[in-house]
């Protein structure tokens, strides 16, 4: 069966929850209704965040939110927002700007919407990121039946054990633990 985000976003619904989708570009038909809709409508909502940190970056985020839904697609019913982020980001003087289009069915403010995405990507940053970082799962070749899903698992619960420790270096304490394994039995909750 080919994958369809239609399909998975019915399922979602039916279940009883909302959803926030990142529109991607192997959606061509979609992308390009959202740009017509886009282009000739109003926002209903926006807001605009700037930050910046002591590395160099610097970024502003404007969220803009649609509610004119023009000849929309019968199998798209289920949307009943259209969101455009526009991203400006410095960095040591260098300019880049990106666009990214979300659709959803719910029908919060535009800073609701963007705390949503935001925490989304808190999740990717802070556990896969250090599930490539600290326990270099890139360069994992196992790849028969259910390893890649058992080692996923069980490095996920080292994350999650070592968080609950409070202990700060992860990439240190996986290196410390696998050359003396009575440190693992000092940790709590083992």
């Amino acid at each position: 069966m080919r994958y369809t985000p239609k399909k998975t976003l019915r399922k979602i619904r039916a279940s009883g929850h909302s959803f926030v989708a990142q529109v991607k570009d192997n959606q061509k038909n979609l992308v390009k209704w959202m740009d017509f809709n886009i282009s000739i409508s109003s926002p209903i909502d926006s807001y605009s965040t700037y930050d910046n940190n002591e590395h160099g970056r610097h970024e502003k985020r404007i969220i803009e939110v649609f509610d004119d839904l023009h000849i929309i697609a019968k199998e798209w019913t289920m949307v009943r927002r259209l969101l455009k982020i526009t991203s400006k980001v410095v960095r040591y003087g260098n300019v880049s700007e990106e666009t990214r289009y979300y659709i959803s069915n719910l029908t919060v403010t535009a800073k609701e919407f963007l705390h949503i995405i935001r925490s989304h990507w808190a999740i990717e940053n802070s556990l896969h990121y250090v599930k490539d970082v600290a326990f270099l799962e890139d360069f994992n070749r196992m790849r028969t039946e259910q390893i890649p899903v058992v080692t996923s698992l069980l490095r996920s619960m080292a994350i999650n054990l070592l968080n609950f420790n409070k202990i700060p270096n992860l990439t240190q304490s996986r290196k410390l633990f696998a050359w003396g394994i009575n440190n693992l039995f000092s940790l709590k909750g083992i």
